[in-house]
């Protein structure tokens, strides 16, 4: 007898967390360089800095997921890194709500604070890079 339910977790779905996970740790890694030898030179201007440095993981995150992660092949478009770009701020925001609900308001140690804000983001990252930025036209 076939099953009512339709499985929500394919080989290809957790492909695609995999991936997205190790891009995300690519992109820390190039934020972090970029942020520190930046840093080295122009330690006065630091916010200034973290902006560009969040912007270079932000761009190895857009390449790497759309043509490794979800396999895209087309030419960027305006719309899609403009899509990009919200499904970013959206995953920033939750994580920033998230780290100050559970560290102010609720006194969580940082560690486990700044630990569950980042799943929290990346869990809106990964389903807004999936179903919306990188979807495909005859998927859900």
């Amino acid at each position: 007898m076939k099953s009512l339910i339709k499985p929500t977790m394919t080989i290809q779905n957790v492909r695609s967390i995999v991936l997205f996970s190790l891009v995300g740790l690519s992109n820390t890694f190039v934020d972090t360089v970029v942020f520190f030898v930046l840093y080295h030179w122009f330690s006065h201007d630091y916010l200034l800095i973290q902006g560009i440095s969040y912007s270079c993981g932000m761009v190895n995150s857009y390449l790497l997921n759309k043509y490794w992660t979800f396999q895209k092949k087309s030419v960027p478009s305006g719309a899609e890194i403009l899509k990009f770009i919200t499904v970013n701020a959206l995953a920033f925001s939750v994580s920033f709500i998230s780290l100050y609900i559970l560290d102010s308001r609720y006194g969580f140690h940082m560690f486990f604070s700044k630990t569950f804000a980042t799943i929290m983001a990346m869990g809106v990252n990964y389903t807004g890079s999936r179903l919306w930025v990188f979807k495909d036209a005859h998927s859900i």
